[in-house]
């Protein structure tokens, strides 16, 4: 909506300036400003029922449309999205805020219109945009660089996933503040700098570019930066659907490596009691249907602070089982149970730990410091977590169920009430697949959990989950990527009609005093070029110095194949130039028709 406005009021600009000239010559045959004011209520009531009905209908027949494409892109898993509703209140939203936004137009157009007189709005119709006063130049550019760089700053200095949400929001403000400063001063300032140099700018070519580029950008700079921000921001967005669609089945298999998991409370190398209830429930599963193999394992979980290469408790919190983006967590299981859960044979010594982790706090490390010991590390090249835990967090792989049990209940202890016994350090997960009959297991699951306290989890279901979490973010994805390509469009559209008619008697001036066709037609061409060229060129800068942040935000749903970013973002990049590529030559051609229009 903030999108909408933006462009809506951009638009109005435009055909408000084309206007001008209409209504002074209105004002000089005798209509009052009151007449006036009563013509643009009229227009602008019958825009807002038009828009408004388009809108409504417009809109749900459209999201019908994508959730169909949406069910269609993964109609192979047998998953069907929710189907698209009418909802009142969002048609309700949508005609206040079109009310509203249309009362904002009759508001900026009273104004225009009231304060002028025919002899200024006669002259404002052939006006460009407002240029920036050449004191704010330097203040301005400098301004604009510090914003910049900070915003590059956090980008590139952002290294986990908990804090890559919150810094997202500042790097994105403090680039766009510094885009715009920079358009409407930097760009300035280097072409008044060539202007100094008589070699370069008494150049019969170089005059006529450096001239007319100069006076494009100080009369378009506010709108190159404008659709600067919408590439950016397109290619974001594109990019973030793609990868979040492309990483769908690879999260239920991070989250899920066989059919079932059975989970339960207690540490079956401790405790005799859990080694019964495995027995027991084991026989009766094979009773209903054949498993492949029981892969038993016991793990523990716990809370950390990572700090000079160690991994500290946490501050004492009140609420046990507490989550805090914040903390680094941990997922600790023996070197036996690893093996027999996984059909490894990884072996250790006892100042050794195999760690597994894709947050970047870990890599290069060789030696780490848990509950007091220093560790030399072997960093595994499997990702062992997945998207299991949302945020910053290490699969470690000890020596033995000593120092399991030392870890363990060194980080227990000071997490809330959590108890230190032997019976809590940790829980025992049973991972298998089922080669016959899985109906008559699945069909008995309730009753299995109630009878061994345990919790059984399905991977069809997590798959399900996964599906219908993410499909909704690709649909939100996809809807702003649309809008977001539309508002390139046509913020283009206008800006090159504007230029159009603008250029037009700039084009039939030169050629009547004489100056040759072609190296006109050249000239203008070349900065027509510049000036749509560098839009895309600062947006690819931008995009390429948000990756490592994008990134770390994406570990939020778990996506953390860095092969799968690098090569779906570039492809974005590749797609989104190619469009606007396009974009450019469809609005250059309308541009070429009014500048070389015969009156």
């Amino acid at each position: 909506m903030i999108l909408t406005c933006v462009f809506i009021i951009y638009a109005n600009g435009f055909i408000m300036k084309r206007r001008r000239k209409e209504y002074a010559l209105q004002m000089v045959l005798g209509l009052e400003k009151k007449h006036l004011y009563l013509l643009s209520s009229l227009e602008l009531f019958a825009q807002f029922v038009v828009t408004s009905v388009l809108s409504i209908i417009g809109g749900y027949l459209f999201g019908n449309l994508l959730f169909l494409i949406l069910n269609k892109l993964i109609s192979q898993t047998q998953i069907s999205i929710m189907h698209y509703p009418f909802s009142l209140n969002a048609m309700v939203m949508t005609l206040v805020l079109n009310a509203i936004l249309f009362f904002i137009l009759f508001i900026i157009n009273i104004i225009h219109t009231s304060t002028r007189s025919p002899i200024k709005l006669m002259n404002e119709s052939h006006a460009g945009e407002k240029t920036t006063k050449k004191w704010l130049l330097i203040i301005l550019c400098v301004v604009g660089s510090v914003f910049l760089a900070y915003g590059y700053y956090i980008a590139l200095t952002t290294e986990t996933v908990a804090s890559a949400f919150p810094r997202i929001f500042l790097a994105i403000l403090c680039v766009m503040i510094g885009t715009y400063c920079l358009f409407m001063s930097l760009s300035i300032l280097l072409l008044q700098s060539l202007k100094r140099i008589p070699r370069i700018y008494y150049k019969p070519k170089n005059f006529f570019f450096i001239s007319g580029l100069l006076s494009r950008m100080k009369t378009n700079a506010i709108g190159l930066a404008s659709i600067t921000m919408l590439c950016s921001f397109l290619i974001v967005t594109m990019g973030m659907t793609l990868i979040t669609y492309r990483g769908l089945e690879s999260q239920v298999v991070n989250q899920m490596k066989t059919d079932y998991k059975v989970v339960l409370g207690g540490n079956y190398n401790f405790d005799q009691k859990v080694n019964k209830r495995i027995e027991t429930l084991q026989k009766e599963i094979n009773q209903l249907t054949t498993v492949d193999q029981y892969r038993v394992h016991a793990s523990q979980m716990f809370a950390s602070n990572f700090k000079d290469g160690e991994l500290q408790k946490v501050p004492t919190t009140s609420k046990s089982g507490v989550y805090v983006s914040a903390w680094v967590y941990g997922i600790i299981t023996t070197e036996k149970d690893y093996n027999q859960s996984q059909n490894q044979h990884v072996s250790l010594k006892e100042d050794e730990i195999i760690l597994s982790s894709s947050s970047p706090i870990f890599k290069d490390i060789k030696k780490i410091k848990i509950a007091g010991n220093v560790y030399n590390v072997i960093h595994s090249d499997k990702d062992e977590l997945g998207n299991q835990i949302i945020g910053d967090s290490a699969y470690i792989i000890v020596k033995d169920d000593k120092t399991f049990k030392k870890i363990s209940s060194y980080y227990a202890s000071n997490q809330g009430e959590q108890s230190k016994s032997e019976v809590d350090l940790g829980s025992t997960d049973i991972d298998f697949n089922i080669q016959a009959d899985k109906h008559a297991f699945e069909k008995a699951i309730p009753k299995l959990q109630e009878k061994y306290d345990a919790h059984i989890t399905v991977k069809e279901q997590v798959r399900k989950m996964l599906y219908e979490l993410n499909g909704g973010l690709i649909f939100i994805g996809i809807i702003v990527s649309i809008v977001l390509l539309a508002g390139t469009f046509l913020m283009l559209y206008y800006k090159q009609i504007s230029e159009g008619y603008e250029d037009k008697r700039n084009f039939d001036i030169m050629q009547k005093v004489g100056l040759d066709y072609q190296l006109i037609k050249k000239t203008i061409h070349k900065q027509i070029m510049w000036v749509f060229v560098l839009p895309i060129l600062v947006a690819v800068i931008h995009t390429l110095f948000a990756s490592k942040l994008i990134y770390h935000l994406l570990g939020i749903l778990g996506v953390r194949d860095i092969s799968l970013f690098l090569s779906s973002y570039f492809a974005i990049i590749f797609i989104v130039v190619v469009i606007y590529g396009l974009m450019y030559w469809i609005t250059s051609t309308i541009y070429y028709k009014i500048v070389q229009m015969k009156q």
